[in-house]
């Protein structure tokens, strides 16, 4: 009677566990999903400027850029005149770039996701938006701490197996008021400090308030920094999957959004 009766506690205490940490599992994957819908909604139309500083010297990158999801993106640069006119699609799984000064239409391949987009700290897994946190990682609340006046949770994200991503590691601030990301590390499958994002200026922007200024720190090369500052962005636009053609990113600065 005593062994069973040990096995019956063991077993509600086991499923009590487990349904703890299936719940935890379930609250933070909820807050990530807040956190993404916040900043992509399900689709958008923005216009941004981007500032990449070196230690001897800086320039500017204006764009503009459609999403739809997470499986469709087209980013049209319009400044400066050397790059004016060059596009980037995303169709699902496959990500293209326009030249329109050589006319040559160039497929990347997955490796070249972390290389750094039009010459900067960011990403082209950024600006394409291939890997997804909510999908791509599993998370946990690992502590809160306070970003910039604001109370947030720390959540440790760890790329699934089969995930096409290129860190092996993340780690976001985001703010239990609004769901604001404030503050990430990008840590490669080494677990090394690759870069580091700060988010700030927060403003409303359509229906909702958001970061408006990220700045994207490197880790090994002191002096380096990217500034991308969102200029205007518009939420849940009406556009098609068809829009996301290789037939409109050959448009070049001809090229009209769905706002436009």
């Amino acid at each position: 009677m005593k062994i069973k009766l040990k096995t019956l506690i063991l077993i509600v205490l086991t499923g009590l566990l487990f349904k703890g940490v299936n719940a935890q599992e379930i609250e933070v994957k909820e807050i990530i999903k807040k956190a993404d819908q916040l900043l992509q909604g399900q689709s958008n139309y923005g216009e941004m400027t981007m500032k990449i500083v070196r230690p001897t010297w800086e320039r500017t990158v204006s764009f503009k850029m459609c999403s739809k999801d997470r499986d469709y993106s087209l980013t049209l640069v319009v400044d400066p005149v050397k790059e004016k006119g060059q596009t980037f699609l995303k169709r699902k799984n496959d990500l293209w770039s326009w030249n329109p000064k050589i006319s040559r239409l160039i497929k990347l391949p997955p490796s070249m996701l972390s290389q750094g987009w039009m010459g900067s700290d960011y990403s082209n897994d950024d600006i394409l938006k291939e890997s997804s946190m909510v999908v791509d990682y599993t998370h946990s609340i690992v502590a809160s701490e306070e970003i910039a006046g604001k109370e947030c949770y720390k959540i440790e994200m760890i790329p699934h197996d089969d995930a096409a991503v290129v860190w092996g590691k993340v780690v976001k601030w985001i703010s239990k008021d609004g769901y604001l990301q404030l503050k990430t590390l990008y840590f490669d499958e080494d677990d090394y400090l690759i870069k580091t994002e700060i988010c700030s200026e927060v403003k409303m922007m359509g229906d909702r308030e958001i970061p408006t200024r990220i700045e994207i720190i490197p880790e090994d090369e002191p002096g380096n920094l990217t500034i991308v500052i969102i200029d205007e962005i518009i939420y849940d636009i009406n556009v098609s999957e068809n829009f996301f053609s290789q037939q409109n990113m050959k448009k070049g600065m001809n090229l009209r959004f769905p706002t436009e």
